[in-house]
């Protein structure tokens, strides 16, 4: 694990994955694991610091940039958004071992990017201003540098930032990104950062404006003056979503952080109190809008980050300077204000409001609760005892549950201990079964209660009560010290209080007996997590904690309370509530629960049996017979009591429980009474075997029974001592040698005989012509008996097979399921100690081995049985995939019992503010956290069950009835299979091609059976193997594509969700290429060894390089195969979509393009279907580009490389000067000789970049320099490789007849729907890719068609086509020579004339968006004759008489200034 790793070798360690990520080509798989990994390395501050290492943050800059921005040709633009969220956290985390004198670095990179005026743009420039630009405090030891280019005092560069804030015209994207990075640098300096009082107030300003309120403009608007003059390119790049990178941050809380960890400053506390008495009539109930949310989030993170910055001041180890510290004065100050709001949202409208005001006030009383108290429990105590207005006594509860930890901690807020028994008295009531949620808050208050340590036991209180001293609201006001306590008041109120204990257990569970009585409960768990579930569920964990918290002298009471309840109904309807509450009872006083109802339920039960109760066999799940009633009432009390137990108290009534369990399972033939038998028999098995966490109280036993904590307990509440401290002491249960004896005893008379009486019956069964309805019910109830039996064993022993080396099998991983998401990952290839009863090799084991082993060839028997000959009957199809499942699958514990675990340590995490690390915590929740990791452990232990072949056989018997005709015996069979597979992934890979076989057309094709086959391929462990392993990949693809021949829609829904996961996930294959030497070097040295590395390496690389050569092979014959489905004309619409979405994911640069690819998709553009001609521009474009990028990169001397240069700013601008410095006057003067005709401004090196200049000039730029006169095309040399699918490219776009049908068939595409006319941005990049490669012969040929098209001005889908055409046009003669721009231009410009002279208003759209496209980031100069025809050619005349032609003129215009902004 790396979380325990010295730190020389966390070191090496960070700077090889650092190496790897940022300089090696990886898989992306790979590459996000070694991003994660790294990120979670760095995160850890305490562990690593900047002294310790230091990165160099251009290379991840590049990674970044690249990533954010990627060209036409790279790949995988889906994959491209989850690359970005790895490198994105990978940065975060990197950002304070950057160098501090890389933020000077930072700026002369990026500065020079920034352009206001091309939003889409500047935004990605803003957020990598806010991941680089290094903000941690400089190293220990190091003095600041205040000037030069290698400063590294953030003083110098902070104007900049805020000078660069005041260009964003208010667009609260700009503000939430410069905020954050301000915020940050606040944060990380610990008080070293002044700001000015102007810097203060403008952050307020931009703080103001997130908000959104309606005394301005909308926050997401820009006036229209402003609107006009920017431009918006996002659809012509293949850039992330929104132009956005995946940050985390919130405005509300970023703004929120800043004020906090600001308000130290007089002026930011006075601006606070400015904004709260502005904000403050907005959070009134009745004032409710778009703002309310904001504002909510906004007032809970300012509590928040109040409580965490006062909590990290107050540490030890604190490096604030004392004077930029809070003070208490400060501090109490601050939330007066804060308090002020959250009262009035604590009654809102709005859920969401509510909750975030119950937050706000949890965190601020964590820090004053006298301040929050006082006023909150004169509101509280009101809306409690409210009758008439239901929300607020809803809000009330709720508000109660959250704070309950916070009210009844003694040590911090005594006061609140005598509040604590009259608040459970006031909530009595609001446990009403008419009303579930306030039932549930209720309950959620006395939960939170107890974990805090509330002991229900009545305390003396001596002497006379003391003299009163009420304390209004008034004493609150002044901040300046808090008010004195009286303490001798407070501890004779509070002992005076706890009097009440015994009245309120007394009607509180009368009040939980009557909620469970009245819930609609059933027998069938199937039921699931519904309203009625989950509140039976809080009030049995609620009820189990009053129990465990009370005293001894209420314990009989309580017994005989239940006791009388547990007897005197016997409903069906109430069975699973009451059985929650009686296990409640078990789990708590465990000795005192089964005295007085485990031998009544036995003396029942026999009772019942031997009346001849549950003899008649039945197999209904629904209906059950009604002199049953009472033997299932009392097994299930029975059940219920054996629940929660550990084995100790269960041995007393050893022979009552044989007997009982015996009775049920062998006499009883009704499934609900067979069913609640086994049930008694695994929760035997397991309280006997389980190793796990005793269930205590709040504190230790030995203090509970002291007598300074039964006369003083109230002064516990709250007091949780470290995990380390031994008054913290968890107990855990080892079954003891009697539990073990016992726990054999039932495996020998009861589990191991079911298996020869189960094999006997089937035998029986088989031989019989037609099974009578009584041997169906006896052939389940041995199904279910053992099932449970062999479940209750899991704990005697650890799962059978040896470790699997982690080499061989990728699934081995005690991560499991991310759903699982245990705290502390750790990647394992052995199994743990799981708390086994028997170790490996003992006689115990290889006896519980040999049962479990029998007992999976018995139920592959039974799935033989049920497939061949009673698949018809569901209920025994499905209990015999169940025993499979459990005889392979369940070893001590399950998935369903960990997310049990893990939604009760959620709630403490929510409730307790509890993380991973906290040492201090509930004693309650510390035992849960035990229980959680243990179960964690044996759920990891499940990964090394071993390939056996008795697993592939029974997972092949689980594959034939996923198959079946019985959706509810294949959705068993699914759910089985999935977790064989997840436990033996070995057995996944013989079953990919059955499935794979269901998916094509055939004689016997059944639609049943391909829903079946589809749900097994959606699950993880297959979805892995499709996605990860070329031998089946492709055979999944083609089974998808072809699986045309089935209209179900069922299984057209089924096949697109499997294909979209599968087109998101797939990558083309990766060269493996030889990690770079200092990477070498450094494992050889992380290794010890001292040994080069070359000769494993070498060899690694060997066995990489066969597989990717095989997978290239399959990517090829692939491709291939997609293609016939393209070109097949009996493929319907849909999958020929489904065939192109996989062509587009597999054209990558770095695998050569295939000619009959490029063939197919060349003679695709003029194809009849739409649908086609729609995928064919798509992925030819693609194509297109990637033999562009591949003859770039395979062909130094081709003409396109030495037409671009990398030049010093004085160079572009005034080349004919010597050595100029850059001004941005000279540059708009050279557009302007440019426009007059200059012949030396027009061949001047063109800069492409609009932001060049804008703001700042980079030292260097790229630049293109001017055409050559000769006529030499710019792609002259083309890769080898890529030769034959350039060819056959071209054969296809220059053969006779080809434009006219690509000017007939594009200017079709939308004339069903004129008025919805767009202009392509798909189509117009085709035509520039394909005008930049083929050059101006293409022209040649396509002209023709273009100008049919333009002239066409009664079609407004012709001028459509024309107008993408023209586009791509300008934009694809990019890199032409001279003499064939002129003639290009001969051409061109008096079209454009004619076309624009004819414009209407349905077709100026198109012509804009086509100068649009053409002029985005290009140099003015390139397109000078349209900018003449649009100055001087169709210069505005205003007196004209046709205003919109006029108008046009000035539209097309505004299209040209807004793209060149300041350089024309």
């Amino acid at each position: 694990s790396y979380m325990a790793l010295k730190l020389d070798v966390r070191i090496d360690l960070c700077r090889i994955l650092y190496e790897l990520v940022t300089t090696h080509t990886l898989e992306l798989s790979l590459f996000a694991k070694c991003c994660v990994t790294l990120a979670r390395m760095l995160r850890r501050e305490e562990q690593l610091t900047a002294d310790d290492i230091a990165f160099d943050w251009r290379q991840l800059y590049d990674l970044t940039h690249d990533t954010v921005v990627p060209k036409v040709w790279q790949d995988n633009p889906i994959q491209q958004r989850s690359k970005l969220k790895c490198i994105v956290e990978l940065v975060c985390e990197a950002n304070r071992f950057f160098p501090q004198s890389a933020a000077m670095e930072v700026l002369d990179e990026l500065l020079p990017k920034i352009q206001f005026n091309s939003m889409d743009w500047q935004a990605i420039v803003i957020q990598l201003f806010t991941l680089f630009v290094p903000t941690a405090r400089a190293p220990t030891g190091t003095s600041l540098v205040t000037s030069g280019a290698q400063s590294t005092d953030p003083q110098r560069w902070l104007p900049t930032i805020f000078s660069l804030w005041t260009f964003n015209l208010r667009m609260s994207v700009f503000d939430a990104y410069l905020m954050n990075l301000v915020t940050t640098l606040v944060l990380e300096q610990q008080g070293q950062l002044q700001l000015t009082n102007e810097q203060v107030r403008f952050v307020f300003a931009s703080g103001l404006h997130f908000f959104n309120l309606p005394v301005s403009r909308s926050a997401f608007t820009l006036p229209r003056s402003v609107v006009v003059s920017i431009t918006d390119t996002t659809g012509f790049f293949r850039m992330p979503a929104n132009g956005m990178l995946p940050l985390k941050e919130e405005r509300a809380h970023t703004f929120a952080r800043f004020i906090v960890y600001t308000v130290h400053v007089p002026e930011t506390l006075e601006l606070f109190e400015q904004l709260v008495q502005m904000i403050e009539p907005f959070y009134h109930p009745s004032n409710n809008g778009s703002w309310s949310s904001m504002l909510a989030r906004f007032l809970r993170y300012l509590a928040k980050e109040l409580l965490q910055r006062s909590r990290a001041e107050a540490a030890e180890d604190c490096k604030v300077p004392q004077d930029a510290r809070l003070t208490r004065k400060m501090r109490r100050r601050f939330v007066v204000p804060v308090r002020t709001l959250a009262m009035l949202l604590l009654f809102s409208k709005g859920e969401d409001a509510v909750s975030m005001s119950h937050s706000t006030l949890k965190h601020l009383a964590e820090l004053e609760p006298d301040m929050i108290f006082r006023p909150l429990l004169d509101t509280l105590y009101t809306a409690v005892d409210s009758v008439t207005e239901t929300h607020r006594m809803i809000s009330a509860m709720r508000a109660l549950a959250k704070l309950a930890t916070t009210l009844s901690n003694f040590a911090h807020y005594p006061e609140g201990a005598q509040h604590v028994a009259p608040l459970l008295m006031l909530t009595l009531p609001g446990i009403d079964v008419n009303d579930p949620t306030k039932s549930y808050f209720a309950l959620s208050f006395i939960y939170n209660l107890c974990h805090n340590g509330v002991v229900f036991d009545e305390l003396v209180a001596t002497g006379d009560m003391p003299t009163v001293r009420t304390a209004s609201m008034e004493e609150d006001q002044d901040p300046e010290e808090p008010p004195e306590l009286d303490m001798q008041q407070i501890e004779w109120t509070t002992r005076a209080s706890t009097a009440q204990f015994e009245v309120w257990i007394d009607q509180y569970l009368r009040r939980v007996f009557a909620l469970m009585d009245n819930l609609s409960s059933s027998l069938d768990s199937s039921a699931g997590q519904s309203t009625d579930i989950k509140l039976e569920s809080m009030a049995a964990h609620a009820t189990e904690l009053v129990l465990i918290q009370s005293g001894a002298r209420y314990h009989p009471m309580v017994a005989r309370l239940i006791t009388e309840f547990a007897t005197s109904i016997t409903s069906l309807s109430a069975v699973g509530g009451v059985s929650k509450v009686v296990s409640a009872f078990a789990g708590a006083l465990p000795e005192l629960a089964l005295a007085n109802l485990l031998p009544r339920c036995c003396e029942h039960i026999t009772e019942e049996v031997a009346n001849g109760v549950g003899q008649t066999p039945s197999l209904s799940r629904f209906t059950r017979s009604h002199a049953d009633t009472t033997l299932i009432w009392y097994a299930s009390m029975l059940a219920a009591l054996t629940e929660s137990q550990d084995g100790r108290p269960l041995l007393k009534y050893k022979e009552q429980l044989l007997h009982a369990i015996e009775q049920l399972v062998d006499t009883c033939q009704s499934r609900h009474v067979y069913s609640v038998g086994a049930r008694l028999l695994y929760n035997t098995l397991a309280a006997l075997t389980r190793t796990a966490p005793a269930r205590g109280r709040s504190v230790a036993e030995d203090v509970w029974n002291s007598a300074e904590f039964r006369e003083n307990h109230f002064r516990y509440w709250g007091r949780h001592p470290d995990v380390a401290d031994p008054e913290f002491a968890i107990e855990w249960h080892v079954p003891n040698a009697d539990e073990v004896a016992f726990a054999q005893e039932l495996m020998r008379r009861i589990v191991e005989p079911r298996i020869g009486q189960l094999s006997a019956h089937i035998n029986a069964l088989a031989a019989a012509r037609e099974p009578s309805s009584a041997d169906s019910v006896t052939l389940h109830r041995l199904l279910v008996t053992l099932r449970f039996g062999i479940r209750g064993l899991g704990g005697m022993a650890p799962p059978p097979g040896a470790p699997i080396p982690d080499d061989a099998l990728i699934d081995a991983l005690i991560e499991g399921d991310d759903a699982n998401g245990m705290p502390a990952r750790r990647r394992l290839g052995l199994p743990v100690a799981g708390g086994y009863v028997f170790a490996a090799g003992s006689a115990g084991q290889i006896e519980v081995a040999d049962i479990r082993r029998r007992a999976a060839e018995v139920a592959g028997k039974a799935l033989e049985f049920v497939e061949q000959r009673s698949e018809g009957n569901v209920e025994n199809s499905k209990a015999a995939i169940l025993l499979t499942e459990t005889a392979v699958c369940h070893h001590a514990t399950e998935r369903s019992t960990f997310a049990s675990v893990r939604r009760t340590w959620d709630y403490g995490i929510d409730g307790f503010a509890l993380d991973s690390s906290h040492s201090i915590m509930p004693r309650l929740y510390a035992e849960r956290r035990a229980q959680l990791t243990h179960i964690a452990r044996q759920l990891h232990n499940t990964r090394f069950v071993g390939a056996a072949e008795s697993t592939n056989s029974l997972a092949a018997q689980l594959a034939r009835l996923c198959l079946s005709a019985y959706s509810e015996v294949r959705s068993y069979a699914v759910s089985a299979l999935d977790n064989v597979m997840a436990v033996a992934p070995q057995s996944k890979y013989a079953l990919v091609p059955r499935f794979l076989d269901e998916l094509g057309q055939s004689a016997d094709s059944d639609p049943e059976r391909m829903l079946g086959a589809l749900r097994v391929l959606d699950t993880q462990p297959m979805r892995r193997a499709c996605l990860r392993d070329w031998r089946f990949f492709p055979t999944m693809v083609l089974a998808l594509c072809r699986a045309q021949h089935e209209d179900k829609p069922q299984v057209k829904k089924a096949i697109r969700n499997t294909a979209v996961v599968q087109v998101m996930h797939v990558t083309a294959p990766v060269e493996p290429a030889a990690p770079p030497a200092q990477v070498c070097e450094m494992v050889s040295t992380l290794s010890g060894s001292g040994v080069l590395l070359d000769a494993p390496v070498a060899a690694s690389r060997a066995v990489c390089v066969e597989r990717y050569d095989a997978t290239v092979t399959a990517h090829a014959q692939l491709v291939d195969a997609l293609l016939d489905i393209l070109r097949d004309a009996g493929t319907t619409w849909r999958f020929a979509a489904l065939a192109g979405y996989y062509l587009d994911q597999l054209t990558t640069v770095r695998t050569p393009p295939s000619p009959r690819l490029a063939r197919t998709l060349a003679e695709l553009l003029t194809s009849d279907l739409l649908l086609f001609r729609e995928t064919s521009v798509l992925n030819l474009a693609q194509l297109l580009g990637v033999i562009k990028r591949r003859s770039k990169e395979a062909c130094p001397d081709i003409a396109v490389a030495q037409r671009r240069r990398t030049l010093s700013c004085p160079e572009v601008i005034q080349p004919e000067a010597d050595g100029p410095v850059a001004d941005s006057k000279a540059y708009t003067d050279l557009c302007a000789r440019a426009l007059a005709g200059d012949a030396d401004a027009i061949s001047a090196p063109f800069v492409d970049n609009p932001a060049a200049g804008w703001l700042a000039w980079p030292t260097t730029a790229k630049a293109y320099i001017a055409p050559p006169a000769e006529a030499v095309e710019a792609y002259n040399r083309i890769d080898s490789a890529s030769q034959a699918a350039y060819d056959a490219v071209r054969a296809e776009l220059f053969a006779d007849g080809k434009w006219d049908a690509i000017a007939r068939l594009f200017a079709v595409e939308g004339a069903r729907e004129a008025e919805n006319e767009m202009f392509g941005t798909t189509r117009a990049q085709l035509f520039t890719q394909a005008f930049a490669l083929f050059g101006s012969a293409l022209l040649d040929r396509a002209w023709a068609a273009i100008e049919a098209l333009a002239h066409d001005h009664e079609r407004v889908s012709a001028q459509r086509a024309a107008s993408e055409l023209v586009g791509g046009l300008l934009r694809g003669s990019k890199h032409w020579s001279q003499a064939a721009l002129d003639a290009m231009w001969a051409r061109l410009v008096p079209l454009l004339d004619a076309a624009f002279a004819r414009l209407r208003p349905d077709t100026l759209v198109f012509w804009q968006s086509a100068l649009k496209y053409a002029f985005a980031r290009r140099d003015p100069r390139r397109f000078v004759p349209v900018l003449r025809v649009l100055l001087y050619t169709r210069a505005f005349d205003p007196q004209a008489e046709a205003p919109f032609a006029e108008a046009a003129k000035l539209e097309l215009l505004r299209i040209a200034l807004g793209a060149w902004d300041w350089r024309v």
